[in-house]
């Protein structure tokens, strides 16, 4: 994935935890105030789940980590070492967490509203090379979904993968007028990218 959006290559402009799935309340973390050790414990609070995302403008990258709170910590501060690299994020990040792994497929895709996933509900495509080969089946449904009829929040399409831990890139596929209208261009264009070997 790193290699298909140029947008990656970047240092990060700012970050999140979030706990229990609750993106709507994330704590957001502008890359000139990362907490200390000291605080994330305080947020984490002995959480036995928790998701941290960089942001790449509109586009993200995140990863999840569901166990014991000494596990969910420990991940946490990895992430945290990772978000201090600014312009060597990635490299830290495999070196910390083994993902992203290079040339790895995404087990699976959703169209969602960046930080209301679950409130508004999201369009899951499980086959990419098909959804790419075939644009013009899939686009009436995403179109007629409920994120399709947002206009409300952001839309973005997260490529997933499950190994070695739970991660994901977002990359955006609204329009920027306002609306946040889902794009057909966009959505292809990305999609097209995404499923190319």
């Amino acid at each position: 994935m790193l290699e298909r959006f140029a947008q990656f290559a970047s240092a990060p402009t700012s970050f999140q935890f979030a706990k229990g799935r609750a993106w709507e309340s994330a704590w957001s973390l502008p890359i000139d105030r990362l907490p200390s050790h000291l605080e994330l414990v305080s947020y984490l609070a002995l959480s036995t789940e928790v998701a941290f995302e960089a942001f790449f403008g509109d586009s993200f990258f995140g990863a999840r980590m569901t166990g014991s709170p000494q596990e969910v910590e420990t991940f946490s501060f990895k992430c945290l070492e990772a978000a201090r690299a600014q312009e060597s994020f990635f490299p830290v990040f495999q070196r910390e967490l083994g993902c992203p792994v290079e040339g790895q497929q995404p087990a699976f895709a959703e169209i969602g509203c960046v930080n209301a996933w679950r409130s508004v509900g999201a369009f899951h495509i499980s086959d990419l090379q098909g959804a790419s080969a075939d644009f013009k089946q899939l686009w009436r449904p995403v179109r007629e979904s409920a994120v399709g009829h947002d206009t409300h929040h952001a839309k973005a399409i997260e490529f997933a993968f499950e190994h070695p831990v739970a991660h994901w890139f977002g990359v955006p596929v609204s329009t920027r007028d306002g609306s946040h209208r889902l794009s057909e261009g966009l959505l292809c264009q990305v999609l097209g990218l995404a499923a190319s070997r």
